[in-house]
Protein backbone atom coordinates (compact mmCIF):
# COMPACT_ATOMS: atom_id res chain seq x y z
CA UNK A 1 0.00 0.00 0.00
CA UNK A 2 0.98 3.27 -0.68
CA UNK A 3 0.98 5.98 2.05
CA UNK A 4 0.84 9.51 2.45
CA UNK A 5 1.43 10.60 5.56
CA UNK A 6 0.73 7.00 6.80
CA UNK A 7 -2.81 7.01 4.67
CA UNK A 8 -3.67 5.70 1.64
CA UNK A 9 -3.54 7.71 -1.45
CA UNK A 10 -5.83 8.59 -3.69
CA UNK A 11 -6.20 10.39 -7.20
CA UNK A 12 -8.42 12.02 -9.09
CA UNK A 13 -8.33 12.29 -12.88
CA UNK A 14 -11.57 14.52 -14.10
CA UNK A 15 -11.68 16.90 -17.02
CA UNK A 16 -14.50 19.44 -15.26
CA UNK A 17 -12.81 21.24 -13.08
CA UNK A 18 -15.88 21.96 -10.80
CA UNK A 19 -15.98 18.36 -10.07
CA UNK A 20 -12.40 17.62 -9.82
CA UNK A 21 -12.44 20.67 -7.38
CA UNK A 22 -15.82 18.88 -5.68
CA UNK A 23 -14.02 15.84 -5.79
CA UNK A 24 -10.96 16.41 -4.10
CA UNK A 25 -11.96 18.87 -1.60
CA UNK A 26 -14.55 15.13 -0.61
CA UNK A 27 -11.77 12.89 -0.15
CA UNK A 28 -9.12 15.43 1.34
CA UNK A 29 -11.89 15.61 4.05
CA UNK A 30 -11.44 12.55 4.87
CA UNK A 31 -8.69 11.64 7.98
CA UNK A 32 -8.02 8.63 6.79
CA UNK A 33 -7.38 9.24 3.29
CA UNK A 34 -4.72 11.44 0.80
CA UNK A 35 -5.42 12.82 -1.85
CA UNK A 36 -2.14 12.57 -4.19
CA UNK A 37 -3.19 14.57 -6.87
CA UNK A 38 -6.46 16.02 -8.95
CA UNK A 39 -5.64 15.86 -12.75
CA UNK A 40 -7.61 17.03 -15.57
CA UNK A 41 -6.85 13.78 -18.19
CA UNK A 42 -5.29 10.35 -18.61
CA UNK A 43 -2.03 11.73 -19.81
CA UNK A 44 -1.57 13.77 -16.38
CA UNK A 45 -2.16 10.99 -14.46
CA UNK A 46 0.71 8.71 -15.65
CA UNK A 47 2.86 11.02 -14.90
CA UNK A 48 2.35 10.99 -11.39
CA UNK A 49 1.51 7.43 -11.45
CA UNK A 50 5.01 7.48 -13.30
CA UNK A 51 6.85 8.85 -10.35
CA UNK A 52 3.86 7.92 -7.37
CA UNK A 53 1.89 4.49 -7.05
CA UNK A 54 -1.22 5.34 -5.24
CA UNK A 55 -3.84 3.18 -4.04
CA UNK A 56 -6.98 4.17 -5.59
CA UNK A 57 -7.46 6.65 -8.98
CA UNK A 58 -11.50 7.80 -9.04
CA UNK A 59 -11.58 8.59 -12.91
CA UNK A 60 -14.65 10.53 -14.37
CA UNK A 61 -15.51 9.24 -17.86
CA UNK A 62 -16.75 11.13 -20.43
CA UNK A 63 -18.83 10.91 -23.04
CA UNK A 64 -17.20 8.81 -25.55
CA UNK A 65 -17.20 4.72 -23.97
CA UNK A 66 -14.81 4.24 -26.88
CA UNK A 67 -12.45 7.22 -25.55
CA UNK A 68 -13.27 5.83 -21.87
CA UNK A 69 -12.00 2.50 -22.38
CA UNK A 70 -8.82 3.08 -24.52
CA UNK A 71 -8.04 5.67 -21.45
CA UNK A 72 -8.77 3.03 -19.01
CA UNK A 73 -6.45 0.67 -20.36
CA UNK A 74 -3.56 2.91 -19.88
CA UNK A 75 -4.90 3.35 -16.20
CA UNK A 76 -5.24 -0.37 -15.80
CA UNK A 77 -1.53 -1.66 -17.33
CA UNK A 78 0.04 0.78 -14.84
CA UNK A 79 -1.67 -1.60 -12.07
CA UNK A 80 -3.88 1.22 -10.24
CA UNK A 81 -7.32 0.42 -8.62
CA UNK A 82 -9.85 2.39 -10.78
CA UNK A 83 -13.35 3.73 -9.55
CA UNK A 84 -15.48 4.82 -12.57
CA UNK A 85 -17.64 7.82 -12.32
CA UNK A 86 -20.11 7.45 -15.05
CA UNK A 87 -22.06 10.74 -15.61
CA UNK A 88 -24.68 8.59 -18.19
CA UNK A 89 -25.27 4.70 -18.24
CA UNK A 90 -24.81 3.58 -22.34
CA UNK A 91 -25.83 0.02 -22.77
CA UNK A 92 -22.77 -2.34 -22.22
CA UNK A 93 -20.86 0.08 -20.36
CA UNK A 94 -21.35 -1.47 -16.79
CA UNK A 95 -20.10 -4.96 -18.79
CA UNK A 96 -17.62 -3.09 -20.70
CA UNK A 97 -15.42 -1.40 -17.54
CA UNK A 98 -15.88 -4.36 -14.95
CA UNK A 99 -14.41 -6.93 -18.02
CA UNK A 100 -11.65 -4.55 -18.72
CA UNK A 101 -10.70 -4.31 -15.23
CA UNK A 102 -11.91 -1.60 -13.25
CA UNK A 103 -12.09 -2.49 -9.57
CA UNK A 104 -15.55 -0.23 -9.24
CA UNK A 105 -18.30 1.40 -11.50
CA UNK A 106 -20.77 4.16 -9.72
CA UNK A 107 -22.83 6.86 -10.97
CA UNK A 108 -21.31 10.28 -11.08
CA UNK A 109 -24.58 11.60 -9.13
CA UNK A 110 -23.53 8.83 -6.25
CA UNK A 111 -23.51 10.41 -2.80
CA UNK A 112 -19.91 11.46 -1.46
CA UNK A 113 -20.35 9.05 1.25
CA UNK A 114 -21.24 6.40 -1.20
CA UNK A 115 -18.15 7.24 -3.18
CA UNK A 116 -15.44 7.43 0.25
CA UNK A 117 -16.72 4.06 1.33
CA UNK A 118 -15.57 2.38 -1.84
CA UNK A 119 -12.58 4.29 -1.77
CA UNK A 120 -11.79 2.36 1.78
CA UNK A 121 -12.83 -0.68 0.63
CA UNK A 122 -10.32 -1.17 -1.89
CA UNK A 123 -7.61 0.87 -0.13
CA UNK A 124 -8.42 -2.60 2.52
CA UNK A 125 -8.97 -5.65 -0.34
CA UNK A 126 -7.91 -5.15 -4.32
CA UNK A 127 -10.11 -8.28 -4.39
CA UNK A 128 -13.39 -6.54 -3.75
CA UNK A 129 -15.66 -4.73 -6.57
CA UNK A 130 -18.43 -2.47 -6.44
CA UNK A 131 -21.08 -1.60 -8.38
CA UNK A 132 -23.43 1.21 -8.76
CA UNK A 133 -26.11 1.04 -11.67
CA UNK A 134 -29.90 0.74 -12.74
CA UNK A 135 -31.71 -2.26 -13.50
CA UNK A 136 -31.06 -1.67 -17.39
CA UNK A 137 -27.48 -1.58 -16.63
CA UNK A 138 -27.42 -4.87 -14.91
CA UNK A 139 -29.23 -7.08 -16.93
CA UNK A 140 -25.85 -8.34 -18.81
CA UNK A 141 -25.15 -10.10 -15.50
CA UNK A 142 -27.51 -13.17 -16.29
CA UNK A 143 -26.26 -13.41 -19.62
CA UNK A 144 -22.18 -13.33 -18.50
CA UNK A 145 -23.12 -15.78 -15.86
CA UNK A 146 -24.77 -18.48 -18.84
CA UNK A 147 -20.59 -17.76 -20.72
CA UNK A 148 -22.39 -15.24 -23.36
CA UNK A 149 -19.42 -12.76 -24.37
CA UNK A 150 -19.24 -8.64 -24.47
CA UNK A 151 -19.57 -7.26 -27.79
CA UNK A 152 -15.83 -6.21 -27.40
CA UNK A 153 -15.07 -9.98 -26.18
CA UNK A 154 -16.60 -11.29 -29.74
CA UNK A 155 -14.26 -8.62 -31.40
CA UNK A 156 -11.36 -9.74 -29.48
CA UNK A 157 -12.08 -13.46 -30.32
CA UNK A 158 -12.72 -13.02 -34.35
CA UNK A 159 -9.41 -11.15 -34.73
CA UNK A 160 -7.60 -14.34 -32.35
CA UNK A 161 -9.11 -16.53 -35.06
CA UNK A 162 -7.34 -14.68 -37.76
CA UNK A 163 -4.14 -15.88 -35.93
CA UNK A 164 -3.08 -12.27 -34.95
CA UNK A 165 -0.72 -11.21 -31.99
CA UNK A 166 -2.16 -9.40 -29.14
CA UNK A 167 0.05 -6.58 -30.14
CA UNK A 168 -1.51 -6.86 -33.45
CA UNK A 169 -5.46 -7.21 -31.99
CA UNK A 170 -4.83 -3.98 -30.09
CA UNK A 171 -3.88 -1.80 -32.78
CA UNK A 172 -6.60 -2.61 -34.76
CA UNK A 173 -9.58 -2.34 -31.72
CA UNK A 174 -7.28 1.63 -30.31
CA UNK A 175 -7.24 -0.24 -26.78
CA UNK A 176 -3.98 -0.88 -25.16
CA UNK A 177 -2.54 -4.80 -25.24
CA UNK A 178 -3.04 -4.95 -21.45
CA UNK A 179 -6.49 -4.50 -22.14
CA UNK A 180 -6.25 -7.28 -24.54
CA UNK A 181 -5.08 -9.83 -22.19
CA UNK A 182 -7.92 -8.58 -19.83
CA UNK A 183 -10.65 -9.39 -22.64
CA UNK A 184 -9.00 -12.84 -22.72
CA UNK A 185 -8.86 -13.71 -19.50
CA UNK A 186 -12.07 -12.89 -19.19
CA UNK A 187 -13.65 -15.34 -22.26
CA UNK A 188 -11.13 -18.07 -21.03
CA UNK A 189 -13.43 -18.10 -17.57
CA UNK A 190 -16.60 -17.50 -19.58
CA UNK A 191 -15.86 -20.84 -21.85
CA UNK A 192 -13.43 -22.64 -19.97
CA UNK A 193 -11.06 -22.49 -22.19
CA UNK A 194 -7.46 -23.94 -21.68
CA UNK A 195 -5.85 -22.17 -24.71
CA UNK A 196 -6.28 -19.35 -27.18
CA UNK A 197 -7.06 -22.11 -29.83
CA UNK A 198 -9.71 -23.88 -27.39
CA UNK A 199 -11.55 -20.34 -26.70
CA UNK A 200 -11.65 -19.75 -30.66
CA UNK A 201 -12.80 -23.62 -31.33
CA UNK A 202 -15.55 -22.88 -28.39
CA UNK A 203 -16.65 -19.58 -29.43
CA UNK A 204 -16.72 -20.79 -33.09
CA UNK A 205 -18.92 -23.58 -31.84
CA UNK A 206 -21.61 -21.32 -29.55
CA UNK A 207 -22.01 -18.70 -32.96
CA UNK A 208 -20.26 -15.94 -30.57
CA UNK A 209 -16.99 -14.76 -33.12
CA UNK A 210 -17.72 -11.90 -34.69
CA UNK A 211 -15.97 -12.40 -38.77
CA UNK A 212 -12.82 -9.91 -38.61
CA UNK A 213 -11.00 -10.27 -41.48
CA UNK A 214 -6.96 -9.07 -41.88
CA UNK A 215 -5.88 -5.67 -42.59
Amino acid sequence: MSLVNNHPSVLVVEGNVLLRTGLRALLSAEGDLAVHAAVGDVDEALGVLAGQRVDVVVYGAGESVADTERALGRLLDRGARVVVLSRQEHPGEVEMYLNSGVSAYLAEDAAGECLVSVVRGLTADRERVYIMASRSGMGWMAGQRGGRLSGREREVMGLVATGLSNSAIAGRLCISPGTVKRHLRNVFVKLNAVSRIDAVNKARAAAMLVPMGRA
